[in-house]
């Protein structure tokens, strides 16, 4: 085979499944991850009120486990609380240029909407005191997570079309009572991850380029589906130290989690037969096996919380994320004759900024507020249309309610706000050698609901 064909052919191969931010990308929700990147903050719909100010130094209930392992120890004989928050999401998109890498029009809907899809977030979490000074906690959450879903013949199919990662959290802790102000704790992280990826591929192209009869760009579409999971493990640990009568600070580390995904790589081939002479000139576009590395980063929060007098109390959150750790995911497929899909991702480190307010004006309702900022780690270079992620603000609001001596209901709900963003992507980039060129602009927000019951033996 002529070494410029074989160029050809490996291009297209590369650019068959961009499974490169399949595993990668945003549980279930784009920006969806209603934190930066993929990440996902809804353990608790208590702690979503105050828009996560204060949460890693905060023990009212066992959900903030999931925000600082200290938390364990502030706890009576036991307790236990499930949380269920539902993330709506808008969103919406209008594109100026969508074109084929032969300069041909790639066709199709050049706008689009609703396409960062709804998701609905589980959580539970418990604790028990063994002895004066220790206790131990349990908390199940999705950390991370993402789902983008565009219509099958959009202008931009060839970048995206169905994107998602899940992630469930199980960790286990165990705190001990250093003093009666100072807390210490830490657990495992037994992290689960799920991740599917599909776009089209631009068959036509690919013929034309090697000179397959009847080939034409942009007109003869498969489809490149990758999916995958993988278990992997860190830790966890945290302190939580009273300094004062009124003054409560809290830090915490989650480790990251490297995971190796393995799963299929699967197409679907174009109704003229492009496809299948391609398969058998060059043993490409064969389903086959694949793996890909994801490691989801470490994080380290701070939180405290100031009493104001015996009704308020004031909340700050900060937490940085190491997104910088990822520079490239790297799919490997078990196929010899497909080359390692690469796609660059060079984010960058992001923070989180919350403050809030809690007013308890009798033993039974606790009213709570707060704002946030959080910064996106997606620089304008790679952002494109799997995480047309942004930076977003949010304002929060919520309550609880003791119903009875035992037991408490929250209820809270939040609104996250993204400005329009824009996108270029062109095919002047090796692994964007055969999606085209793409320009457009994205923006989106969510309401977010939640709903948590807590129960306890003090």
């Amino acid at each position: 085979m002529p070494k410029q064909h074989m160029s050809l052919i490996s291009l297209a191969a590369q650019s068959t499944c961009s499974v490169a931010l399949c595993v990668l990308t945003a549980q279930a929700l784009t920006h969806p991850a209603a934190a930066a990147g993929y990440g996902l903050r809804e353990a608790s719909t208590v702690a979503m009120g105050a828009a996560y100010a204060g949460a890693s130094a905060t023990g009212t209930d066992a959900t903030f486990l999931a925000y600082n392992p200290a938390a364990t120890a502030d706890v009576g004989h036991y307790d236990a609380s499930i949380s269920m928050i539902a993330l709506l999401p808008h969103s919406s998109a209008d594109y100026d240029l969508a074109t084929t890498s032969a300069m041909t029009p790639a066709g199709g809907d050049m706008t689009q909407s609703e396409f960062v899809k709804t998701a609905y977030v589980p959580n539970f979490a418990a604790r028990m005191r063994l002895s004066p000074e220790l206790s131990a906690g349990l908390v199940v959450y999705a950390p991370w997570g993402l789902a983008t879903g565009y219509d099958g013949g959009w202008a931009g199919r060839y970048y995206a079309h169905q994107t998602r990662l899940m992630t469930l959290n199980i960790t286990p802790t165990l705190a001990y009572q250093v003093t009666d102000r100072i807390s210490i704790a830490a657990g495992p992280q037994i992290q689960y991850a799920k991740g599917t990826l599909s776009n089209a591929i631009d068959i036509g192209t690919i013929g034309f380029l090697y000179s397959v009869p009847n080939s034409v760009p942009g007109a003869q579409d498969g489809d490149g589906t990758f999916r995958a999971d993988d278990w992997g493990f860190g830790f966890v640990a945290g302190i939580m130290a009273d300094v004062t009568d009124q003054l409560t600070v809290g830090l915490s580390y989650h480790s990251a989690v490297h995971h190796k995904l393995a799963g299929d790589l699967e197409f679907t081939l174009d109704n003229d037969g492009i496809g299948a002479t391609l398969a058998n000139a060059a043993g490409i576009l064969i389903d086959t096996k694949a793996t890909t590395r994801l490691t989801t980063p470490e994080k380290i929060t701070f939180g405290a919380r100031f009493a104001l007098n015996d009704q308020w109390t004031a909340m700050f959150e900060t937490d940085w994320t190491n997104w910088s750790r990822f520079k490239e995911l790297r799919v490997v497929s078990a196929n010899p004759f497909q080359p390692d899909d690469v796609t660059d991702a060079d984010w960058e480190d992001s923070w989180f900024f919350a403050g809030g307010l809690e007013y308890a004006p009798d033993d039974r309702w606790t009213l709570r507020g707060g704002v946030a900022l959080d910064k996106s780690p997606i620089p304008f270079s790679t952002r494109g249309p799997r995480i047309p992620d942004a930076d977003r603000t949010w304002t929060s609001a919520g309550f609880g309610y003791r119903v009875y001596d035992n037991m408490d209901l929250s209820l809270s709900y939040a609104h996250m706000f993204l400005p329009e963003k824009s996108i270029v992507q062109t095919a002047a980039e090796p692994e964007n050698a055969l999606r085209g060129n793409l320009a457009g602009r994205t923006e989106a927000g969510a309401n977010v609901f939640g709903v948590q019951l807590n129960y306890r033996i003090p």
